[in-house]
């Protein structure tokens, strides 16, 4: 018995040794700051050399066991305190958002209203604009589909003013190139969070403003409320915390869903960790309608054939201003009559239930 426990014991802690050196491989090979030679030979090298030293038999492998373990604690121990290495970052994502309180008056600076002419480069264009925390409305859930599975669909959020502005919220993993992106490197603390606050016609219409565009859904987010505000004060909030201390963007635990849901008590404390729709952004749509913050009188695929918007957007440029075109916008999603009935009862919303308080 004895002898089968310590070749159980065995087996977990050599597989222990495999699964720590393929994650030091990763994250040294994503560890920017490091010379190119050792984040490459250390990638190379780490599960075949700690391996060696652990499992190859001989007289001294207790010491090499033990060095082994030592390195590994010396390299998570490092890891933890790793921090952001400066970068020089895209035209759009060059600034960060700060947030500013007075009583209930939110300013947001370096708020972005961006030109996105159709396949070109965007104009950055970063203002400072002021929000009324108590004329808050409503808000949408924003779903934009980029791939073909469950977790290639970033989500947004459009908190909706009486004034007929709205505050487009995004989150991003900040980017030093458009043209390639490591989706892998989000698992090893290589990039930044960033917040995205902006028009409509920026967060938006960058998505429409590609060829082909992308999808965009539109869902409503039922009742309204103080914990509505609420919500919206501690996004804010949270907003200001990264323009003083940045974050990484994390795959896992920092990304566009999951730092939405976060931010909202209630709902972080609803969904447990185990529940896989928890961090997988395609699968928002149906967890909200199992928790009754969406429409969940049609299945999950008839409310997306519903709430999808339309083809052929007219670009901002046309209209007056940025409220004008995100009330066409709107017209545009599910059907014309539909639409239509939207827009002469204003039907946008949020949940006292999906908020909570911060």
């Amino acid at each position: 018995m004895k002898k089968r426990l310590a070749r159980l014991l065995g087996f977990l802690a050599g597989l222990a040794v495999i699964l720590a050196s393929t994650f030091m491989a990763a994250a040294s090979y994503y560890w920017l700051g490091w010379p190119d030679w050792l984040r490459t030979g250390l990638a190379l090298c780490a599960v075949p050399g700690l391996a060696a030293l652990w499992f190859v038999p001989g007289t001294v492998r207790h010491w090499r066991r033990v060095a082994v373990i030592g390195a590994i604690s010396l390299f998570l121990s490092a890891y933890s305190q790793k921090e952001l290495y400066p970068q020089s970052f895209v035209p759009l994502h060059e600034r960060i958002v700060d947030v500013k309180f007075d009583g209930d008056l939110a300013e947001i600076i370096n708020f972005r209203d961006a030109v996105h002419q159709i396949d070109e480069p965007a104009q950055p264009r970063w203002t400072t604009r002021t929000f009324d925390l108590n004329e808050l409305s409503g808000i949408q859930l924003i779903y934009q589909p980029f791939g073909n599975s469950a977790a290639t669909v970033h989500v947004m959020m459009s908190f909706a003013f009486s004034n007929g502005d709205h505050l487009a919220v995004s989150f991003e993993a900040r980017r030093t190139s458009w043209d390639t992106f490591d989706a892998v490197a989000g698992f090893f603390k290589h990039d930044q969070l960033y917040p995205v606050l902006g028009t409509e016609r920026d967060l938006l219409w960058k998505r429409l403003a590609r060829v082909p565009p992308n999808d965009l859904y539109f869902f409503d987010l039922e009742g309204t409320g103080e914990e509505g505000r609420a919500y919206l004060r501690h996004l804010l909030e949270f907003v200001a915390s990264l323009h003083q201390t940045p974050q990484f963007y994390s795959t896992i635990s920092e990304s566009c869903f999951t730092t939405l849901l976060k931010l909202s008590p209630r709902l972080r404390e609803t969904v447990p960790w185990y529940d896989l729709r928890r961090w997988v952004p395609g699968a928002s749509v149906g967890l909200f309608q199992e928790l009754g913050l969406i429409d969940s009188s049609v299945s999950e695929e008839e409310l997306l054939e519903r709430q999808k918007l339309r083809p052929d957007i007219r670009p901002p440029w046309e209209f007056e201003d940025a409220n004008t075109w995100s009330s066409y916008l709107r017209s545009r999603v599910g059907r014309s009559d539909q639409a239509v009935l939207r827009l002469q009862t204003s039907a946008i919303g949020t949940s006292e239930s999906f908020i909570g308080r911060p």
